[in-house]
């Protein structure tokens, strides 16, 4: 099949709209703007995504701050303040170089 101009366009409109959708959904699961119990449910996610990261960053010159964060987090989220445990959480991440998960 031979792609037209048209419809290489067509495609490139395609993509860039997803592209849209999808960063949209991103800042709409921001732990700033989360309920408790999703916030509950994204410390769970960014827990398991902070120690699949664990053995292929440990050691590292910014180990030890995103370590701290991670520790505050974990500490907020299975405390109280779920919402709070989550921005460490993002911030730890964040501080290992990897974009932090979202819901």
């Amino acid at each position: 099949m031979r792609m037209t101009a048209f419809s290489i366009a067509i495609l490139a409109s395609s993509l860039a709209g997803a592209a849209v959708i999808g960063s949209g959904s991103a800042r709409a699961a921001d732990a700033n703007t989360l309920s408790k119990s999703d916030a509950q449910t994204l410390c769970s996610r960014l827990s398991e995504q902070f120690e699949a990261l664990t053995p292929f960053k440990k050691g590292l010159p910014y180990w030890q701050n995103a370590k701290a964060d991670y520790s505050k987090g974990k500490e907020a989220c299975n405390g109280d303040a779920p919402v709070k445990g989550a921005r460490h959480m993002q911030a730890a991440i964040s501080d290992l170089y990897v974009k932090p998960d979202t819901l």
